[in-house]
Parts: structure tokens; C-alpha cells; sequence
């Protein structure tokens, strides 16, 4: 919106914009610089020939400033760099509630879906397409994986351990939902053209061989971590990149693709445990625990407030706790004991430059760790090392 302040405020243009495919996964200040910079395409003789104020309650101007910024937040501050451009914070409601408006009620083409359509959107469903097979030149397995916002990623798995072809196609299954799972996704529409595995999964056939009924506990296991799983029987004229890639996969490294991701198995899947995060006693990280997974407060009503203040800035995924960034990375949060261990490697291991205290915990940092006291713990493990 570009109004004209002169007393009176006056509207003088408004322009918007849908977000579309993968830009509807950017951060929130990445959609407010794009809005920016979207105004400023759409009104560049405006920009051009008058001082431009922009009127926001988000610290814009610190953030397209900023050195480290990712790489579209790079190309748009030199973009934007041409224009007069000032940034105050927003302190008159009249002006900012048309461009709120503006921006809560603009609506994609398609206003009214089909059910159907609707359906889709709101179940927010992935598809997995798996495959493998063994043969004399070796055994492998491939699966596609696409998200609801149009993004794909392909994967192939080699297997340096004896597997049937039914073996395989289990092996393909567990790491499709492993995969989904790391990215977050919370439905799952999985589609094989194995016939055996497809109904062993359903429950329709019954599951005599051990080594079957260990891989099928393994997927039923994986399948708790999704709010909706559903897997269907497809012909394989269906399934024919993931048939591709098993293939690629058992036969040679060379005919793979550079894109394509490929990992060497060494056991079966079904041998893997899960892992879950142990504390032993209570650390820094406890409060926030209880209270981030369970809604559990201390007892003590200052020590209740500020874990509450402090859990706006942390999150819990699958057990494990991490500290919110702005802009970078979240970051794993782990003991000061567990953390002693990451300063150390970094400094003296094989890797080590023996580098001052500053560095040392911005390294760590990097590397995505945080306590609270890493800064401090880096000085008197610098100041410690007799090699420094």
C-alpha cells in the first residue's frame, strides 16, 4: 500500500500478491521483504522518484543489512538498494489495517475447490513411491518421495548384506518413512508393486517368516509417527522411477546421477533401535522440557514465568529440544558436559586449529550446538590448553 502523509493520509496505490508452490514455505521475514520488494517492481516510478517510508512493526532494516543473510534475502536487499528507501515503526492503525487486509483476505484463482481439491490441500498428504530387487550383481533399492508443495527428492539404497527381493522392497518402505519423517511430514500415501508387502502391511496376509515379521514391526513402528499412513498395491508400469533408481543402485555408482542421493547399507533396517534422548538428573534443559512437551510449570511462580518467556524462544522435536533462530538454523541444545566434549573436539581434534575462545564458540555454534554457557566454557578451555 503507498499512501501520501501530509497531514491527512491518502491512498494513492495497493498492490498484492498470492504465494504460489515453494514460496508458500518461506519464513515470515522473507514473505515481508518479498511483499517489499514485489511493491517496489510494481510501483518502481513511485520509488524512483520520491523518499519511500516504510512503516512496519519487524525489524526489516537490521535484517536486509545483515552479512550473513541467506541468498534470496542477499538479492533482494541489493535490489532494493536503488530506492530512497526509510523504515519507521508502524505506529498509525488507520493506514496499516487496509494493507492488513489486503494481506489476510487475498485469495488464490481457485477461490472455491472442488471437494476433492480440498481434500488434498487440507490433508497436506506425501507420496512415496518405493521399489528394490536383488539380483546376481547385487542388491538395491530406490524411492521418490513428493511433498504436498510440489518438491521431490529421490533416493537409492545399495545393500552390502544378503537380501531377497522381498527383503528389499521392505528395506525401500522403512526408508521412505524415515525419510518423510525427517522432513516433517505428517500424512503418507505410500505405493509399492509388491503384492506381498502391500497387504502384509494391511494385515491382509499373514506373516510366517521371522525376518518378515521383524521388518514388518519395523514399518508398523514408523507408521505411529504419522497422523495418517495409507499404502496401496500399483502396477509397476506405475512405479517405474523407483524401479530406476534400485537398478542403478545394484548395479553401478558411475550411471548414477550427481542429484540423486544414494546410501550404502552394511545391516537390515529392522536391526536399528530407536534412539531417544537421555538426561540423567535434572539440567537446564528439564523446565523447558516439561514445559514445551507436557504443559508441566515448576512450582515456584517466578521460576514458572520466566520458563514461560524463555520457551518462546525453544522448540521440542521428537524429544529433542532446540533453540529458535530468526533467520539461521535452529539449533540443538545439549549439556554443558556433552558440550565440553563438542569444544574439545573442535579445538584439539584432528580438524583443530587451537583457535582463540571467540572463534571457538562461534565455530560451535556453526556446527549447530547451544548451551547456555558456551561462551564461558570455550574461555576456560582456551585458557587451559597448553598448546594455546
Amino acid at each position: 500500500m503507498l499512501i501520501r502523509d501530509e497531514g491527512t493520509q491518502v491512498l494513492v496505490y495497493y498492490v498484492s500478491r498470492a504465494l504460489r508452490g515453494l514460496k508458500i514455505r518461506y519464513t515470515q521475514v522473507e514473505k515481508l521483504v518479498l511483499g517489499l520488494v514485489h511493491a517496489a517492481r510494481r510501483l518502481k516510478p513511485y520509488f524512483l522518484a520520491h523518499p519511500i517510508s516504510v512503516r512496519t512493526d519487524q525489524p526489516l532494516r537490521q535484517i536486509l543489512v545483515r552479512p550473513e543473510a541467506s541468498g534470496r534475502l542477499t538479492k533482494w536487499a541489493v535490489e532494493l538498494g536503488e530506492y530512497d528507501l526509510s523504515y519507521e515503526p508502524r505506529t498509525a492503525i488507520k493506514a496499516q489495517a487496509l494493507a492488513d487486509f489486503l494481506a489476510e483476505l487475498t485469495f488464490t484463482e481457485i477461490r472455491e475447490p472442488t471437494p476433492a481439491i480440498a481434500e488434498v490441500s487440507d490433508q497436506h498428504s506425501w507420496t512415496l513411491y518405493v521399489d528394490g530387487s536383488s539380483n546376481g550383481d547385487g542388491s538395491g533399492a530406490g524411492l521418490l518421495l513428493e511433498g504436498h508443495c510440489g518438491e521431490v527428492c529421490s533416493y537409492a539404497l545399495r545393500f552390502d548384506f544378503p537380501a531377497t527381493n522381498n527383503e528389499t522392497k521392505y528395506e525401500a518402505l522403512i526408508a521412505g518413512f524415515q525419510l518423510a519423517r525427517r522432513l516433517g511430514a505428517k500424512r503418507i500415501h505410500a505405493h509399492s508393486d509388491s503384492q506381498l508387502v502391500v497387504y502384509q502391511v494391511l494385515g491382509e496376509y499373514e506373516t510366517k517368516d521371522e525376518t518378515m515379521q521383524r521388518y514388518l514391526s519395523k514399518v508398523r513402528q514408523l507408521t505411529e509417527y504419522f497422523d495418517s499412513f495409507k499404502i496401496q498395491k500399483i502396477p509397476r508400469s506405475q512405479n517405474r522411477l523407483a524401479d530406476t533408481l534400485f537398478r542403478l543402485a545394484s548395479t553401478s555408482f558411475s550411471d548414477l546421477n550427481k542429484t540423486v542421493l544414494v546410501e550404502v547399507l552394511n545391516e537390515p533396517k529392522y536391526m536399528e533401535g530407536v534412539a531417544c534422548p537421555v538426561y540423567p538428573g535434572d539440567t537446564w534443559m528439564s523446565p523447558l522440557i516439561l514445559f514445551l512437551g507436557q504443559g508441566v510449570f515448576p512450582e515456584n511462580r517466578v521460576e514458572a514465568r520466566r520458563v514461560q518467556q524463555k520457551a518462546a524462544r525453544y522448540a521440542l522435536r521428537d524429544g529433542e529440544l532446540y533453540k529458535r533462530s530468526y533467520l539461521d538454523p535452529w539449533l540443538r541444545c545439549i549439556t554443558p558436559e556433552k558440550g565440553h566434549q563438542v569444544l574439545r573436539e573442535i579445538h584439539e581434534g584432528l580438524c583443530g586449529a587451537h583457535v582463540g575462545h571467540r572463534m571457538l564458540a562461534k565455530k560451535t555454534l556453526l556446527f549447530g550446538y547451544f548451551w547456555p554457557s558456551v561462551r564461558q566454557d570455550a574461555q576456560n578451555l582456551v585458557l587451559s590448553c597448553p598448546s594455546y
